[in-house]
């Protein structure tokens, strides 16, 4: 009777873990993944906000701006709401040598314009080109908010560049006149190379390398010292997709922001869709709007 008690202790705390590690596996699974939504939706909203700054200086530097309807094609449906907008301004709106604060002059630039062009391409960044990486940075979120926070600082940076660039080839467009004042195209000339150039590369092999990259990405390879290189590199893809589409806003008008939102919405579901089918419909219907305009050039 003894032994058998003693067996009987005996047995309980060698059960007593194995259930307790039997219980602890999924617990802890469960714990990972609410971590991992959580970082995911703090990744989305981050992503939203640093949209909405980009969208809210856009649009506060158009009502500033002047006519909104001279921005390009489509504008002048909202011109109204631009004018209310400016209307709680006043004197800002009259600043700026009639080009409002938060654009550029067309004489010679200083300090100021070069600033001032920088912050809107930056702002065009946040507002047309952070949300269609949203679906890649949300992967990501999943090792981790520091992790998540690195990839976006990569990529962001890889856009900031380019703005520097875009800064750069906007100055020596305003220089030579090719920019009309409210930046939008001057002549046909510029709209219609545009097109064409961007028509042509949306058939390249580089193109669908780079798009190929956008829809997968290489969240296996994400360590916590890696993170920053692989938002560079997820940025220089989609640079590489989404470039000669950016460019298209020479061809549109700089500021049209009615071109700015379709260019975005067509970024983003040319990476979430599968196929080419998309892309190649772009291409054409660039193609054909830069011969057109060309065609307009050369026969009247």
């Amino acid at each position: 009777m003894i032994s058998m008690v003693r067996d009987d202790t005996a047995d309980r705390p060698s059960n007593a873990p194995a259930s307790a590690v039997a219980g602890d596996a999924p617990a802890a699974g469960r714990v990972a993944a609410a971590l991992a939504r959580g970082w995911r939706r703090a990744t989305l909203g981050a992503v939203l906000v640093m949209a909405a700054l980009g969208w809210g200086w856009l649009v506060l530097a158009v009502s500033l701006g002047g006519s909104a309807a001279d921005m390009g094609p489509g504008m002048a449906v909202f011109a109204a709401l631009f004018d209310r907008i400016a209307a709680f301004a006043p004197g800002l709106a009259a600043g700026g040598g009639g080009h409002g604060p938060l654009m550029p002059g067309m004489s010679a630039w200083g300090a100021v314009d070069v600033a001032t062009v920088f912050a809107m391409w930056a702002a065009m960044v946040f507002a047309m080109m952070l949300p269609t990486a949203a679906p890649t940075f949300r992967v990501y979120a999943a090792a981790g908010g520091r992790a998540a926070a690195a990839v976006m600082a990569g990529y962001t940076s890889v856009w900031l560049a380019l703005a520097v660039l875009a800064t750069a080839a906007q100055a020596g467009l305003t220089a030579i006149g090719a920019l009309a004042p409210h930046m939008a195209p001057a002549g046909v000339a510029l709209s219609a190379s545009v097109l064409v150039a961007a028509g042509i590369y949306q058939f390249t092999p580089l193109k669908f390398a780079c798009l190929v990259r956008c829809r997968n990405p290489h969240a296996a390879f994400l360590d916590g010292e890696g993170a920053f290189r692989i938002g560079v590199e997820e940025g220089l893809a989609c640079l590489g997709c989404c470039w000669a589409m950016m460019a298209v806003m020479f061809a549109t008008g700089l500021m049209n922001l009615v071109a700015m939102a379709v260019l975005g919405v067509l970024m983003g579901l040319e990476k979430t869709t599968s196929g080419l089918f998309l892309t190649r419909f772009l291409g054409i219907v660039f193609l054909a709007g830069g011969f057109g305009l060309a065609s307009g050039l050369f026969f009247g």
